[in-house]
């Protein structure tokens, strides 16, 4: 492949990159949608934010079958304008009905799950060997890179009036043209992978334990996103503005992590992932123990670098448990758990209940930073009497 080429493909495949946390724009103005729409429930209002996480399960999956029929740059182009059709919906007819925000997360949440599986697919289809190691760091780094550009942006929006936050899907349409200039319909000449199929086997107890702790922890810190807006407007420290710039400090720390990734992968070995959750469980206690606005950025911070720990390192283990023909079915399942756990996430937090709302927010900071430290330490343990043995044995 030429080198001309291979840059226009790089730059199709990081611009997509670049939009897949988009969705996630939603959480800083949650308080606001609660306010306009009084009478609903809060689990109904959240939904504005998990519905992405749902649909993203089930087409991250569908996704992968359908490019075995349809092209990827056709599925990246479908999904593309599913997530900027959504975005005008909410933008012009949110603040008419909820069922207008909730449709708008379905048609995101298609945009979301496609997106994430063809980005990886296109990575492996046109690089290989290192080429592809760097390209899966660039892929992290723009993938929070973008969202921190997103959601400071949509935070700036919002403070005019909420649903103003959704103006930032218009970033959709460049990608949109960027996607249909440099991303080819042709599917690259690959290797036979019949042999590598053949006797490739399934997927094992390793898998399986990554990924139902994976859920968990998806289930545990996704409360930080669904709840953060909500106790700052109940404390009085600001707006969406502000909400934004905390989820920015979220995808900074992310963005961070991601580009120091290899270095403390190295540097942590076995307790990156133990540790990862750890400084989420930590920095939620921190909400509940201080409770002040420096507080709240210094748990954003340990969120960001938390999440940016554990689920490459989590995906990482889960391929390399199983052998090279079930490798995309174990990276599958592992994604699919974090977005099951995020989106039960409200539902299983929601049973929080207390007198006043600040309380029962901040009670539900505390109890998932506990069940999170509690997650680090059976990590640790399940890893070594489960996952090592199973290494030992294959």
């Amino acid at each position: 492949m030429k080198t001309k080429d291979t840059k226009k493909i790089k730059l199709a495949i990081l611009s997509i990159a670049s939009l897949l946390m988009i969705s996630m724009t939603a959480s800083a103005i949650l308080a606001d949608i609660e306010l306009h729409f009084p009478d609903l429930e809060e689990s109904v209002v959240q939904m504005v934010l998990t519905l992405p996480a749902l649909l993203g399960l089930i087409f991250a999956f569908v996704a992968g079958p359908l490019s075995m029929r349809i092209s990827k740059k056709s599925l990246v182009i479908f999904s593309l304008i599913n997530g900027l059709i959504g975005g005008l919906i909410a933008l012009i007819l949110g603040p008419l009905a909820i069922g207008f925000l909730l449709l708008a997360s379905v048609l995101i949440g298609i945009a979301q799950g496609i997106n994430a599986t063809m980005t990886l697919a296109l990575i492996t289809d046109y690089f290989t060997g290192e080429e592809s190691g760097a390209m899966m760091g660039l892929q992290s780094a723009f993938l929070n890179g973008g969202s921190m550009v997103l959601l400071f942006t949509s935070g700036l929006l919002a403070n005019i009036k909420w649903n103003h936050a959704y103006l930032v899907y218009l970033a959709f349409l460049p990608v949109l043209f960027i996607v249909i200039k440099n991303l080819p319909h042709d599917r690259p000449g690959r290797a036979d992978l019949t042999k590598n199929s053949e006797g490739a086997g399934k997927l094992n107890v390793s898998v399986y334990f990554i990924a139902a702790f994976i859920f968990l922890f998806g289930s545990f810190f996704f409360v930080f996103q669904t709840n953060i807006a909500l106790l700052v407007v109940s404390k009085g420290y600001g707006d969406a503005t502000l909400s934004g710039m905390i989820n920015t400090a979220v995808s900074a720390s992310g963005m961070v992590t991601g580009i120091k990734y290899g270095n403390l992968k190295r540097r942590l070995k076995m307790l990156a992932i133990p540790i990862g959750i750890g400084a989420v469980g930590m920095g939620l206690g921190l909400i509940y123990v201080s409770g002040t606005l420096a507080s709240i950025f210094v748990a954003a911070i340990l969120v960001g670098f938390g999440i940016g720990i554990v689920m490459p390192t989590g995906i990482f283990m889960a391929a390399n448990a199983v052998k090279n023909g079930m490798q995309s079915t174990a990276i599958a399942l592992v994604t699919a758990a974090v977005n099951l756990g995020m989106f039960v996430s409200p539902l299983l937090f929601n049973m929080v209940s207390l007198p006043t709302a600040s309380e029962s927010l901040s009670t539900k900071f505390i109890v998932s930073s506990i069940c999170l430290l509690l997650l680090a330490v059976l990590f640790a343990i399940g890893q070594r009497f489960i996952l090592q043995k199973r290494n030992c044995e294959d």
